[in-house]
């Protein structure tokens, strides 16, 4: 993996010219130049979210607590949050520089006690899931997808959607050539998130599909069965 040094200067070198960081006594905050718009990520506010955490479709599908779960799509830690408060340990991970950054400086304003206590079970890392799929010894009971970010729909994304939109470059076939190699790699099951109307995943064997009004989840089971006896040896 990536080392964790999140150096804020190697990150504003890196941003797009129509995207820029502005350091303030509230924490950092993403401008956009064109339209205006600002971003301040504030995980205190995730405390509306994890208290529906039963009604939420996860619950339905991770049916037991003390799991242990790999967000390959890390983000900004909006589905990790939601899947540590149903009692879960998560290993996040984000690929994208900048994120992890804004991520890294709302959890150290965190406030919430409840929020707190919950990101406390939530382990980050910077890099490619699959880099760190081929050499952790750990053993998870889930991995988890999210692309949906990338889909189009007729309703406004968030201004969290859109920023993550600006910043991280996604590519569909992409992603299903990752889940594709996840798939053969581990023995447990995987979970993709995607937009209601989209199909991109179609072509797996998908176990079962838990649909919203917005977004869907499916269920597939990776065809590694040797990967339970392989990783503990590790």
């Amino acid at each position: 993996m990536k080392g964790e040094v999140l150096d804020i200067k190697k990150i504003l070198n890196n941003l797009s010219e129509n995207i820029f960081i502005k350091e303030s006594k509230k924490g950092l905050m993403l401008i956009d130049r064109i339209s205006k718009m600002t971003f301040s990520l504030e995980l205190d506010d995730y405390d509306n979210i994890i208290r529906q955490n039963k009604k939420h479709v996860l619950s339905k599908i991770l049916k037991k607590d003390q799991l242990m779960i790999l967000d390959c799509t890390g983000g900004f830690a909006r589905d990790s949050a939601i899947i540590s408060s149903l009692g879960n340990n998560v290993t996040m991970i984000e690929e994208n520089l900048i994120v992890m950054r804004i991520l890294k400086d709302a959890m150290s304003r965190i406030q919430n006690r409840k929020v707190d206590c919950i990101f406390k079970r939530i382990t980050t890392k910077l890099g490619s899931c699959l880099e760190y799929i081929k050499t952790t010894n750990k053993i998870y009971d889930y991995i988890y997808f999210d692309f949906m970010f990338n889909n189009c729909s007729t309703a406004l994304p968030s201004k969290r959607e859109q920023f993550l939109r600006k910043i991280v470059k996604n590519d569909i076939n992409t992603n299903k050539a990752i889940v594709e190699e996840v798939l053969q790699r581990v023995g447990c099951k995987v979970i993709i998130k995607e937009h209601i109307k989209s199909n991109n995943y179609q072509h797996l064997d998908i176990i079962n599909t838990y649909k919203e009004k917005v977004v869907k989840y499916h269920l597939l089971q990776g065809k590694n069965g040797y990967y339970k006896l392989y990783q503990s040896k590790k």
